[in-house]
């Protein structure tokens, strides 16, 4: 991986904001516009330390389900290779991993601040980072079978949704392929399939930009085409070579007509 930690080593030495705030990524985490906080200085010595583990993660990394995206995607061990990590900090908190496009190259982004909240908060710093590089790693493999279209409503409700399913799925719990499917599921997958059946039908402007936004943001549980198909795909986990090579058009109707049983 090539590992961009200069914004947070400009953080580190204290050196003034201005000097990286202008940084590309700061306008491009919201499009349509520049997003700059202002880091907290006295979280220092937790973003160093996240930093150093950052990096070992990333110069030693296996998938979570490594055998698995292996067989699911050829161009797994090179992605691993060539992918870009930028390493940052002067974003909201929610932005705690992403993946964004400059200049024709994409980027896995992450925002140390977040991963010191985590920390604070008991999580293993280790499995908060593999479980992240994960999920981004395969939002690129996606990206590069699947490149991103001008899409209409409908399209962008399957093409996110099958982006995410596949990415919350591998990035959920290791060894997936054996996970128990407890009843729990079965209440969070109804109450997902039922709002992205919504989602579907809606004809208003307004509201589809709603759904457009909730089909992939808010509380994990909440983003109702993320979880609808990560569920949708655990129920088909025998599947998941073929769910992939079919793509991702007509996505969202294979979901909503299926009866979790």
């Amino acid at each position: 991986m090539k590992i961009d930690s200069s914004i947070i080593k400009s953080y580190l030495q204290e050196k003034p904001s201005a000097e990286y705030s202008n940084h590309w990524i700061y306008s491009e985490v919201e499009y349509g516009h520049t997003i700059f906080s202002e880091p907290d200085i006295s979280r220092l010595s937790e973003v160093e330390h996240c930093l150093k583990k950052t990096n070992e993660v990333c110069n030693n990394f296996i998938f979570r389900n490594n055998d698995l995206i292996h067989d699911l995607f050829s161009n797994a061990s090179s992605v691993i290779t060539q992918s870009n990590v930028l390493l940052v900090v002067g974003v909201p908190t929610m932005y705690d991993a992403m993946v964004r496009e400059h200049d024709g190259v994409f980027y896995i982004v992450f925002n140390l601040i977040s991963y010191a909240d985590y920390v604070k908060s008991g999580h293993d710093l280790n499995e908060i980072i593999t479980n992240f590089l994960t999920h981004e790693l395969v939002h690129l493999m996606i990206y590069q079978k699947y490149p991103v279209e001008e899409f209409n409503y409908i399209e962008y409700l399957d093409y996110i949704s099958f982006h995410e399913g596949f990415a919350h799925l591998l990035s959920y719990k290791d060894n997936i392929v054996h996970y128990q499917l407890v009843d729990a599921y079965k209440v969070r997958f109804d109450i997902a399939q039922k709002k992205l059946i919504v989602a579907i039908n809606e004809t208003d402007t307004t509201l589809r930009n709603k759904y457009k936004s909730e089909i992939n943001t808010g509380s994990y549980w909440d983003k109702i085409g993320a979880i609808s198909s990560m569920l949708f795909l655990m129920k088909h986990i025998e599947s998941l070579n073929k769910i992939y090579e079919q793509g991702w058009r007509g996505y969202t109707k294979l979901i909503s007509n299926y009866t979790w049983v």
